[in-house]
């Protein structure tokens, strides 16, 4: 195993989409080698949906070939689809050309991760440790622009005020939410509070419920626009 090597359980299985199955086969073989994480090859995301319609054993990352879009935007067929799959799974964009500047109408249907036609394999085997550890392999940037761009006038049109009062997070759950919103993993939570990443897990699932969301991307867009509120000042 080298440095550069992907150390995560071995409950975790990284899916590869798409129709190029030459190079994705040489991509599963990699992470195979250089991590602990088994690997599959789907053509299709209707393969992956028809073979996979129970409920999932293992933590699943699921790797996106954009290379036939070139610079194509998201089509609303393809939405509806990554729209559908299981909340639980992580959802990766892979082989992007930066030129198509999808990066935030993919982050609104759910993206965690995106990697570039230039990025070396090297970078997805760290992004891959980056999100099955339950954070996000986005740039901080992008990540800011969606939640002042969309984020503010999405909670707002989908949240009430006085529903927001009836949430109440705990003094931890509201630390934790901040640190989740300033892009740490659930590493970075666990060695900042000293609690364990079962706990930090626990504390986000009981964060996710109160607040009625389903990933760490829409609570993070909750909190720009909710923490502030007297309640949660303290």
């Amino acid at each position: 195993m080298s440095e550069d090597s992907l150390a995560v359980s071995t409950d975790c299985r990284v899916v590869i989409v798409g129709p190029n199955h030459f190079q994705n086969t040489l991509l599963a073989t990699f992470i195979e080698n250089y991590s602990t994480c088994s690997c599959c090859i789907m053509d299709s995301l209707d393969s992956f949906i028809l073979c996979h319609q129970q409920s999932f054993p293992c933590r699943i990352a699921l790797l996106y070939d954009c290379f036939q879009l070139q610079q194509k935007p998201l089509s609303d067929i393809l939405q509806l689809q990554l729209r559908q799959l299981p909340c639980e799974m992580s959802l990766v964009l892979f082989n992007l050309d930066r030129q198509a500047k999808i990066e935030k109408q993919a982050i609104e249907v759910g993206v965690q991760g995106i990697f570039y036609l230039e990025d070396p394999v090297q970078t997805v085997l760290k992004g891959l440790a980056a999100i099955f550890e339950g954070g996000l392999w986005i740039s901080r940037q992008m990540m800011t622009e969606v939640i002042l761009e969309h984020g503010f006038a999405h909670r707002r049109r989908t949240v009430a005020a006085h529903d927001v009062a009836q949430h109440s997070l705990t003094h931890r759950e509201v630390q934790i939410l901040g640190l989740l919103s300033a892009g740490a993993t659930n590493k970075c939570i666990s060695d900042t509070l000293f609690i364990s990443p079962h706990t930090v897990r626990t504390h986000l699932n009981n964060i996710f419920r109160k607040i009625n969301v389903s990933s760490r991307l829409e609570a993070a867009v909750w909190a720009a626009d909710s923490l502030f509120l007297p309640q949660y000042r303290t």
